[in-house]
């Protein structure tokens, strides 16, 4: 089959090199979002999927706002005879007028069972609110947000161990597994799909500012899940000693405590460290990064900041 790409971050990337893996796939071209400035330099620095486009000397089209520039962009792809459009998150909404256009129209890779968590941030949500089990919905594009009907759905596992870097590798895996089989071979129709039940949709936004503040009154279960949700490239964070500290990476651990003091630190032994939660249990730290300082493990936060039994998180 032949087929247009869009996507921008690492797991797109990560299916793009996947599809360029199969002689049946042809990617006729790839769309990503611009360039954009990274570091202290400020420099535009291309995304992942154009990486991997120009590696394989394949078409690259960037667009601000495809939205306002579509009739460029239809001018341009209809020099293509892609026959479906692929969509991993691409970072913007596709206008009816692009998504409508190849013959077999446009699929979408969503990273929840829809329609359960429609929209910008299911892999974090669903870390968020302690969810066991997520999937990977394949589904045509539509003119709302994620109500396309459903192709195919996998299931994934979440381990209490998964962050989001982890999780959305799982489910990038599921993607690839389950996108491949669908395009291999020849086509004469569109593929068989099945609509939402549109009454059990929910929803989720993007991740804001005012989420990675670490409410240390909730429990250990909801605080370990946040902190897991915003890991491993935000982070959540309260304050240590006057000063911002970011807790990435936590573990429940069953240790009984007569008194229940919301952020209480206590050590166990050289490289262990605890903390309570409002629900009188404790979360063990294991990687932290202190304001103005890289990312470290517990073992050299307590050795650096000599962490005593009287030190807590406000």
């Amino acid at each position: 089959m032949k087929i247009a790409f869009f996507g921008t971050p690492e797991p797109s990337a990560k299916l793009l090199q996947a599809l360029l893996q199969e002689p049946e796939i042809q990617v006729q071209f790839v769309v990503t979002n611009p360039d954009r400035p990274k570091g202290r330099s400020k420099t535009p620095i291309p995304s992942p999927v154009k990486d991997i486009a120009i590696s394989a000397n394949l078409p690259v089209f960037q667009y601000e706002s495809i939205k306002k520039e579509k009739e460029e962009a239809l001018q341009t792809f209809s020099k293509f005879d892609a026959e479906l459009y692929v969509v991993f998150a691409y970072g913007s909404i596709l206008p009816k007028e692009i998504f409508s256009h190849p013959k077999f129209g446009s699929i979408n890779l969503h990273g929840s069972i829809l329609p359960d968590l429609r929209g910008a941030s299911p892999v974090q949500t669903s870390l968020w609110k302690g969810y066991t089990k997520t999937g990977i919905s394949i589904q045509y594009l539509g003119e709302k947000m994620d109500e396309g009907d459903i192709i195919s759905i996998q299931e994934v596992e979440i381990d209490l161990e998964d962050d989001t870097g982890t999780l959305m590798e799982k489910i990038t895996q599921a993607g690839i597994q389950s996108l491949i089989p669908l395009l291999k071979g020849p086509r004469a129709i569109t593929f068989e799909a099945s609509p939402q039940d549109h009454s059990n949709a929910t929803y989720c936004t993007k991740i804001q500012a005012e989420d990675r503040v670490l409410d240390l009154k909730l429990s250990a279960e909801e605080l370990h899940n946040r902190i897991r949700a915003l890991s491993p490239d935000l982070g959540g964070y309260c304050s240590f000693r006057g000063k911002r500290l970011i807790l990435w990476k936590t573990r429940p651990v069953d240790f009984s405590e007569t008194t229940i003091e919301s952020g209480k630190l206590k050590r166990m032994d050289k490289k262990a460290l605890i903390f309570q939660c409002g629900d009188g249990r404790f979360l063990e730290i294991l990687s932290v990064q202190p304001e103005n300082k890289n990312r470290m493990t517990v073992a050299d936060f307590m050795n650096g900041f000599r962490i005593s039994d009287e030190d807590r998180f406000e």
